[in-house]
């Protein structure tokens, strides 16, 4: 409508802000670009249109143009900004072209108006056709009911809806009927140009619309002659995941069906198609239910949907399988030491002071072996006293069995054994300063060789001695294996120290009283060695496996947790 245009473009608002690229511009190849942008940046900021005249553009500035750029507003809102380049004109031409610009913003709201009207109008129709269909308890009636407004909707002269059994289609309803023979030549037809459509997959008009795919029309063909000249829509009925049916939509050959109206028509299928096919559902019997529930859950399982998951699963199953039925030895873990089957303990034999120490803890020691010696200083003292004690009472003895005097005598013999237990006593006591081996083997505790001169009393330990060849294993069993364990049962034994070798033993005795030591709960079992080892020490520890018999390889990986689990279970009171 504007002559002498030089150069045109449409900008977006955010484009124009930030001096983006034009939406739309006319002719593609020219000049002036920066000065449009500038013109709808400035008319955009003022949010009215403007003029800008004697602009010059092109090589050294020798061409003259005029600028006009107009916000286009729906409502109060610009959706978008013309900005053009025009040869000079006078001004009121100016603001005659500015107002065609102002013209064409306003066309544009209307269009943008009457398409959401319309958008309007087919959601109200949308709304009332699924609320009808969900509104009536069968199906029948829903399908009734939808075909009767979309022959009122599109103006048709009949709508026919049909639903897939098997393989073919039989009608359910024609618009404005509330029955029909199903064995009339008109419901035939019908039904075949239903199949015609769903087994191309495919909307089919006829007469076919322009720039339409191309597909087989024979049955849409003989339909649309019977009895008169019709224009037909059939489109296929899709369902949740497959197609259901179709619907037919008939008219007069005067007016046929556009691809607005096509469109629309889809639209409305789409929608009204799963709707539909809830409704038919709801109606089967509790065979039919059940009957398609199991098909649907083979088909999760089986079906190639989440192909790599259900392999994985089906390998976890298989090895879970297997595991459940291969058989392995059961071996119960369990922490344990060594300690000598006999421990003989040295204590003090009297108050004394250290005087020699030959040896300490780890040591090995020979049967007579001296170990340590007690201060005999004092011993020796009462040793003289009583040996003088002695010598002066025999003596008195001696003279008074030259005088005879009989019971003096008696008096003084009753000192002399006196005296001669008290020196017995002492050397007694001088023996025992002396500690020795009282056999082979290795000194368990004690060291005093840091504590010479310190004082001991009667009775305090001062050496513990194990016999070499003499051993037991103790295992640490926690409470909840403890009952499986019993006397006979055989194991082997790898000790800390000497992880290259391990030893077999043979449980004695399970003593059935529980210790608590290091913040845990367990049982004292007691088993020995087949064949004891020289270079074992007391107080070694390992790790002791005792043989518990064949079971599943599955359950002794998890009897474990299901144990907990158990014991969890019924604490928490299910």
């Amino acid at each position: 409508m504007i002559t002498g245009i030089i150069r045109g473009a449409l900008y977006l608002p955010a484009d124009a802000r930030h001096h983006g690229q034009a939406l739309s511009i006319w002719p593609d190849v020219g000049e002036g670009d920066s000065l449009l942008i500038e013109t709808a940046h400035q008319a955009l900021l003022k949010n009215r249109g403007i003029v800008r005249s004697h602009q010059r553009y092109g090589p050294e500035k020798q061409r003259a143009c005029e600028l006009l750029a107009c916000p286009l507003l729906v409502g109060e809102t610009p959706v978008a900004v013309v900005a053009v380049m025009i040869s000079p004109r006078s001004e009121a031409q100016q603001r005659a072209v500015l107002q065609l610009l102002q013209w064409g913003g306003l066309w544009m709201e209307t269009l943008l108006q009457q398409q959401f009207a319309a958008d309007q109008q087919a959601g109200t129709f949308s709304l009332s056709a699924m609320t009808a269909i969900l509104s009536h308890s069968s199906s029948h009636a829903a399908v009734i009911e939808t075909a009767n407004q979309l022959a009122d909707h599109f103006n048709c002269e009949r709508v026919s809806v049909g639903f897939r059994r098997g393989l073919p289609i039989r009608l359910q309803a024609i618009s404005h009927m509330a029955s029909f023979d199903p064995r009339t030549q008109l419901v035939r037809k019908v039904e075949a140009a239903m199949e015609e459509a769903v087994d191309q997959r495919v909307t089919m008009v006829y007469p076919a619309v322009k720039n339409k795919e191309s597909a087989v029309s024979r049955a849409h063909a003989e339909l649309a002659e019977h009895p008169q000249g019709m224009a037909i829509c059939t489109i296929p009925l899709r369902g949740r995941t497959s197609i259901i049916g179709a619907i037919t939509l008939e008219r007069s050959i005067d007016a046929p069906f556009n691809k607005e109206t096509i469109d629309s028509c889809l639209a409305l299928a789409n929608l009204v198609g799963p709707a539909l096919e809830l409704k038919q559902r709801e109606e089967r019997s509790s065979w039919s239910k059940g009957a398609e529930a199991i098909k649907e859950l083979a088909e999760a399982v089986f079906g190639s949907a989440y192909l790599k998951s259900k392999v994985g699963f089906l390998l976890v199953c298989l090895l879970l399988g297997l595991f459940a039925v291969v058989e392995g030895t059961y071996q119960m873990t369990a922490t344990a030491r060594i300690e000598g089957a006999v421990r003989q303990v040295l204590s003090a034999p009297q108050n004394g002071y250290v005087e020699q120490a030959d040896v300490r803890a780890g040591d090995l020691v020979e049967a007579g072996q001296l170990m340590a010696v007690l201060d005999d200083r004092d011993l020796q003292l009462q040793l003289q006293k009583w040996q003088s004690e002695y010598r002066k009472t025999q003596a008195e003895y001696q003279e008074a069995l030259a005088k005879r005097e009989r019971v003096e005598l008696s008096v003084l013999r009753a000192q002399l054994d006196q005296l001669g237990a008290e020196t017995r006593l002492v050397e007694e006591q001088l023996k025992r300063t002396e500690l020795h081996a009282p056999f082979d083997g290795v000194v368990v505790s004690g060291d005093l060789s840091q504590s010479l001169g310190a004082p001991v009393e009667t009775g305090q330990v001062l050496y513990e001695i194990a016999p070499l060849e003499s051993y037991r294993v103790v295992l640490e069993v926690e409470e909840e294996n403890a009952a499986d364990l019993e006397k006979g049962k055989t194991g082997r034994l790898i000790i800390a120290a000497m992880p290259e070798k391990s030893f077999v033993f043979v449980i004695d005795q399970v003593v059935p009283v529980a210790v608590s030591q290091d913040n845990r709960n367990f049982f004292r079992v007691e088993a020995t060695l087949d064949e004891p080892d020289p270079s074992l020490r007391p107080g070694m520890r390992g790790v002791a496996k005792v043989d518990m018999g064949q079971q599943s390889l599955l359950w002794i990986w998890t009897h474990s947790i299901v144990n907990r689990i158990r014991l969890w279970l019924w604490a928490a009171g299910w």
